[in-house]
């Protein structure tokens, strides 16, 4: 093989060289793909929240049914066939949000005993996931309520949780005092006391 023959074989090697083609790729495209993989992503963690809530709901509650919030929903579906005042709507969830706000402070208040019984071994782990799965119910329930008031009415919901507290607290006081009196006029019954129209003992 001569030189000559070389020379002719790396002249057609870098001819080839120099004849590759190089794909230009826009300045967009890693853009989209990370939009498109955070849009992914947020589809799929609220997919994921939305059946960990439906599940949670689904064990045994601690509380009564909530009759608050299914008073709401049911005239919230009512108002999409016939006319409900706007006023009633918000009454409705006030009183849905006062009913949250109560079972958040209700599982406070419980929760040194919980954790005091859970670690002695006098409530099971049923019993526990019930109590941690009340907490979190709660506090989406909320989060809920003030979403609602915000689509109601703009800048609606600071108000709303100042208000939703008010009428917590105000139930509280009612049924205090529903339960004193009550108990009033079981004492009078059992023990035959005899009272004067001023509420004062006749001797």
């Amino acid at each position: 093989m001569s030189f000559n023959d070389s020379s002719s074989g790396n002249s057609t090697f870098f001819e080839a060289e120099e004849h590759v083609e190089t794909k230009i790729v826009s300045v967009y495209t890693p853009i989209i793909y990370g939009a498109l993989l955070i849009i992914y992503l947020m589809i799929f963690a609220s997919q994921y929240r939305k059946r960990r809530i439906k599940k949670m709901a689904e064990l045994p509650s601690i509380f009564d049914e909530n009759e608050a919030r299914k008073l709401y929903f049911e005239v919230k579906q009512m108002s999409e066939e016939q006319t409900v005042h706007e006023k009633v709507i918000k009454a409705l969830l006030l009183n849905r949000g006062a009913e949250a706000i109560r079972r958040s402070f209700k599982l406070k208040e419980l929760e040194p005993q919980i954790n005091m019984l859970y670690k002695s071994g006098s409530i099971g782990e049923d019993y526990w996931q019930r109590y941690q799965n009340e907490v979190k119910l709660a506090e989406v329930e909320f989060k809920e309520t003030m979403m609602e008031a915000e689509n109601l009415q703009q800048g609606w919901a600071q108000l709303f949780v100042a208000l939703c507290k008010e009428i917590c607290f105000n139930q509280a006081l009612t049924r205090r005092y529903n339960s004193i009196f009550k108990r009033k006029e079981v004492c009078i019954k059992e023990w035959q006391l005899k009272i004067d129209g001023n509420g004062r003992l006749i001797q």
